[in-house]
This record gives C-alpha cells, structure tokens and sequence, in this order.
C-alpha cells in the first residue's frame, strides 16, 4: 500500500476520534429538557465528520444528500442505529440521556459514551466504504454494495 493511503487513514482516524471526544462532551453535558435539540446537533457534527473523511480521500465536496442517500440505501444508518431508524435513535439516544441526567454524573457518562460510541461507529463504517471506493476507483455505492457481498459470503 503506498505511504499516501496509509496517510489518508491516519488523518481520518483521527478526525473520526477528535468527533467521538467532541461527542463525548456534547452528550455527556447534563442538559434537562433539551436533549433531544442535542442529539440533532449531534447528527449535524456526524454528516460534517463523513463530509471530511470524502474530503480526505477524493479532495472534492460531497453533499450532505448525497451521504444521507448512500448510508440509508446501504442500511448503515440501520445497522448504527441498532436497527431503528437513524433519527429514531437519536431521539430515543436523547430520551435517554434525560433520563440518565437523574443519575448525576454515572449517568452524564453514560450519556456522553453512547453519543461518542454512535459516532465511532458511523465514522468507521463511512471510512470502510470511502476506503473501499478509493482503492478500487468505484462509486460509493458500488463500494457499499461490493461490502456487503463480501461480508455475507
């Protein structure tokens, strides 16, 4: 592999990690009444993180449309989810990050762990399927659809 794709990868590591702490932070933050506001701040710093892990490997802009279209035709958005749909878990993530501000700081934790965790997992994932179309010179949803042939055989 050349020094450039490993590059590639190390930056978007670590932009997927510098996400999950934010995450962390914003979730964990006791915020009575307007959790659920925040979870849809969160999807926002979500779409922003896969819009700069393309970015780092084709160097062009992707649309927002565009990501939401591919990880929802693709099932990602299920799969992070936990097999809901991805706002549905956000607002039940939100629920219970209210719930969880009764528990003091355990359940401001416990909060930020579930915000940061969703986040790693949609950057890893997204990251995978950039990944994949990058070397391969493929669309992303030929990426997305390549995976998962090779995951279920």
């Amino acid at each position: 592999m050349s020094k450039s794709l490993w590059k590639k990868r190390r930056k978007t590591l670590l932009k997927i990690a510098e996400f999950s702490a934010g995450n962390i932070v914003v979730g964990g933050v006791p915020k009575p009444g307007a959790e659920i506001p925040s979870q849809i701040a969160l999807i926002a710093t979500d779409i922003v993180m896969c819009t700069i892990i393309y970015e780092e490997y084709f160097s062009e802009r992707i649309s927002e449309h565009s990501i939401l279209e591919i990880l929802g035709k693709s099932g990602i958005l299920l799969v992070v989810a936990g097999g809901g749909g991805y706002m549905i878990a956000k607002s039940a993530t939100g629920l219970i990050a209210e719930v969880n501000n009764f528990f003091g700081p355990i359940g401001w934790i416990t909060s930020g762990i579930l915000a940061a965790g969703g986040t790693a997992l949609l950057g890893l994932v997204w990251m995978t399927v950039v990944d994949w179309a990058y070397r391969k010179q493929i669309t992303l949803k030929e990426a997305v659809f390549a995976i998962s042939r090779r995951a279920s055989a």
